[in-house]
């Protein structure tokens, strides 16, 4: 089981696996699991992580902030102040983290799976959840993420 203790350095370890054969083989491989839900257990694990880590959380603080202004300015992809402030850093941040911990997860999925934890992080951050280790958490993630997220017993 890998160690999601400490996380410092994550970015590097995954840079340096992506350059691997190995890691290489391990990404291009994972797409066979695509539509496999994520288990529970790993969802909650993510989301821990992402609150946890400062600079994660700041990436999903700012990409909050993005969706909100884009909505509230009607920015679209084709004008100029759309690219000037969108936080791509932030976003590829967050997609890395993503990579990294399909990397060190025991449990086979590919990284489309993962958003889910990226968006229930959001709900949380927004005050839509306060938590996911309540009961109305999994009644919550039944109703608004039922593709995406496998309770104990569920294999797809």
């Amino acid at each position: 089981m890998a160690d999601f203790e400490d996380i410092t350095g994550w970015q590097d370890e995954l840079e340096a696996f992506e350059k691997t054969e190995e890691g290489r083989a391990f990404f291009a491989g994972n797409k066979r699991y695509r539509g496999r839900k994520m288990p529970y257990e790993n969802v909650v694990q993510m989301v821990d992580l992402i609150f946890a880590d400062e600079e994660l959380h700041e990436a999903l603080k700012k990409g909050i902030w993005w969706t909100a202004y884009t909505e509230e300015h009607d920015l679209e992809p084709h004008q100029e102040e759309f690219w000037e402030l969108n936080p791509i850093e932030a976003h590829d941040t967050l997609i890395a983290f993503k990579r990294w911990y399909l990397m060190k997860a025991p449990v086979p999925f590919d990284d489309s799976n993962l958003i889910v934890a990226i968006w229930l992080a959001t709900d949380i951050e927004e005050g839509k959840l306060t938590s996911l280790r309540i009961g109305q958490a999994k009644d919550f993630i039944k109703e608004h993420y039922p593709l995406y997220v496998a309770f104990s017993g569920e294999t797809k």
